[in-house]
């Protein structure tokens, strides 16, 4: 058993930090999005000549900056669910982390299945604006879909973990707190 501890502690920390990055980057993206976005707008109607690429940029920012917002919100619980259980109850939070892991996993693993022609077909055309692979855009999907599913793996971890249990209990304790009421 304490191996298992061992082992989810490690894979938890590791999801942390790669919720860290992930935070980061989506952050990055949005920004980098109103940037391109308010240079479209101002060089349309200020200068009557808009760049051709941004308004593409600007859809390749957003997609890579909402799929990997999305894992960020499923690591940190704020994703859409029915029900948010209190964090006083155990065997419900313990219920919820199998639960959430046995649903990533029956939605994303057909989808990362599949993810992998569609990314391949991606590779021989290129985008009008960038003129990059628009495969680029196109494993923003699967990176999410592997990032979510170690997510929910990790989140297992509060059935052999106490250390586990306690951050997934803070967490918990957050959104009910900061719900309205």
């Amino acid at each position: 058993m304490r191996i298992f501890a061992r082992l989810f502690e490690a894979l938890y920390a590791l999801t942390r930090g790669v919720n860290t990055v992930a935070g980061i980057f989506a952050v990055i993206c949005f920004g980098a999005m109103l940037l391109v976005v308010l240079l479209q707008v101002v060089a349309r109607y200020v200068f009557a000549a808009p760049p051709f690429w941004t308004e593409e940029l600007a859809r390749w920012l957003m997609v890579w900056g909402g799929m990997i917002g999305a894992t960020v919100a499923f690591h940190t619980h704020t994703d859409p669910s029915l029900v948010t259980p209190r964090p006083d109850s155990q065997a419900r939070t313990a219920i919820r982390a199998v639960a959430r892991a046995v649903a990533a996993w029956g939605f994303f693993l057909p989808v990362l299945l599949y993810s992998y022609p569609f990314v391949l077909r991606q590779v021989g055309r290129t985008s009008e604006g960038l003129g990059i692979s628009t495969a680029f855009m196109s494993v923003a999907l699967p990176v999410a879909c592997v990032i979510i599913c170690l997510h929910a793996v990790s989140g297992i971890g509060i059935l052999f973990s106490a250390r586990v249990r306690a951050r997934e209990a803070a967490t918990l304790t957050e959104i009910v707190t900061a719900e309205p009421a």
